[in-house]
């Protein structure tokens, strides 16, 4: 061990273990591997190979999202109150909570082959397993977050942290775009077998993947967490008079909505601008994803060479820079859209390893008032903040395209409606992230990105 400037200024053991770090990152790959496939995989599977009406989908999964988004912050509460049960207390709720998590999922993509064509009792089976799904996913992710963030309390330490995590997060992602291609294909096992095997083997990966950030995990370095507000309410929302966390949130929205945008209209995208196929998308996705992966190291030694929010400003300018290339594709450029999904994959590192981690120091910094070192909390308001965030892209591209000209419904099929809303309007939203963090201060110790870019007076 040695010692290190900690996010709130003072001086504190830093240095964390290798094994330690891989044992408390592991179990970020099945909670990636669970995400991707609950947006993209279930409305084909239910719509496409089920025959489940979309118009009865439609309302179960906005319902389902709103109950999910409002437990987050009930749960991030919870969180706070299993950290009294000792260093190791968030762990406790995390294993409680990760049977919820493997179960839905196994739900979600093993129906009752009885219940096919009965749409009510199918509504019902694909909500129970929604709402399981859901609240497994937040419960184990928020506190599973908030106990990383917890780990240490050096600047440079809480960001190997949350790279450790989102590297495997990445890898889980990985798994969740290369699966469903490989089972459902007509040579494996085809669709409805195809999935049923997506949720079979989503049990064993969560028990093997869980298992060493549940035992060998290092204990927290905070102590308990105690709220003196009787009002749940308040409790809930307490961490936004931290002037910090606001600032934070505004940027990571903004930023994240763009993501929301492109996930909702990707598919589209690649089967009608590039003429690709389902094949196409996946290989897109994953090269997508890979270069994610192997870009997070580097964003960490960005980071401790400027500073995280400038590193993520130019993760943000690496995506816009590859993204704008893709106006000027069309059918047949596949390849070299390929090659843009490895520059945008770039991007994507830092989207997901710098903004945890400086959330980790905003917490425990002194802006933070009375709501210093309440982690489990401000996750969970963060939690809400993400799923706010593509529930904001997917709102806002849906009505934009098709008010645009591209609406299969109706028969249209503007390729340039696609092109303004994959790859126009993420441009701008990103666009809009990158000059709000060059101007306005969203880390703990550190300025603005434009204060700690150029010379100061």
């Amino acid at each position: 061990m040695h010692s290190g400037t900690s996010g709130s200024g003072a001086t504190a053991a830093a240095k964390i273990s290798f094994g330690r770090l891989i044992a408390y990152a592991t179990l970020q790959l099945p909670l990636a591997m669970a995400a991707l496939p609950v947006v993209l995989n279930v409305s084909h599977f239910y719509g496409e190979v089920l025959k489940f009406s979309l118009e009865v989908m439609g309302p179960i999964f906005i319902g389902c999202r709103v109950i999910d988004a409002v437990q987050d912050p009930v749960i991030g509460l919870i969180s706070d109150r299993f950290s009294r049960r000792g260093p190791r207390g968030r762990l406790l709720f995390v294993g409680l909570m990760t049977p919820v998590l493997a179960g839905g999922f196994y739900m979600l993509f093993d129906p009752p082959d009885a219940w096919f064509g009965n749409e009510f009792l199918m509504g019902v089976w694909l909500t129970a397993a929604l709402l399981l799904v859901h609240f497994g996913y937040s419960g184990v992710s928020i506190s599973y977050h908030s106990h990383g963030a917890e780990l240490a309390d050096d600047y440079n330490e809480r960001t190997r942290v949350t790279v450790a995590r989102e590297v495997f997060g990445l890898i889980g992602m990985t798994f969740a775009v290369v699966l469903p291609v490989v089972l459902t294909s007509p040579r494996v096992f085809g669709n409805t077998t195809g999935y049923m095997m997506l949720g079979l083997i989503f049990l064993p990966v969560c028990l093997v993947f869980s298992l060493p950030t549940l035992g060998w995990a290092g204990p927290s370095v905070h102590p308990p967490v105690v709220h003196g507000e009787r009002n749940a309410f308040i409790a809930f929302f307490s961490p936004l008079k931290n002037r910090l966390f606001r600032r934070l949130l505004l940027v990571f929205v903004v930023n994240g909505s763009a993501l929301g945008v492109a996930v909702t209209v990707i598919l589209f995208y690649v089967e009608h601008v590039l003429a690709g196929t389902k094949f196409d998308a996946g290989m897109i996705l994953l090269t997508y994803f890979i270069a994610g992966a192997v870009s997070v190291p580097m964003w960490l030694l960005l980071s401790k060479k400027l500073s995280k929010a400038a590193a993520w400003f130019f993760g943000m300018i690496c995506s816009i820079v590859g993204l704008g290339l893709a106006v000027f594709l069309g059918q047949g450029d596949f390849y070299w859209f390929l090659a843009i999904s490895v520059v945008t994959g770039l991007g994507i590192g830092a989207d997901y390893g710098l903004p945890p981690s400086i959330l980790a120091d905003v917490i425990n910094s002194e802006e933070g008032g009375d709501t210093k070192g309440k982690t489990g909390t401000y996750f969970g308001l963060w939690a809400l903040a993400t799923k706010l965030a593509t529930a904001l892209g997917a709102a806002l591209s849906l009505p934009v395209v098709a008010l645009l000209g591209f609406n299969p419904a109706d028969g249209r099929y503007s390729t340039t409606a696609l092109v303004i809303v994959y790859v126009v309007l993420p441009v701008l939203i990103k666009g809009a992230a990158a000059v709000l963090i060059w101007y306005i201060r969203i880390e703990a110790l550190r300025g603005s990105v434009r204060d700690e870019m150029l010379p100061r007076a």
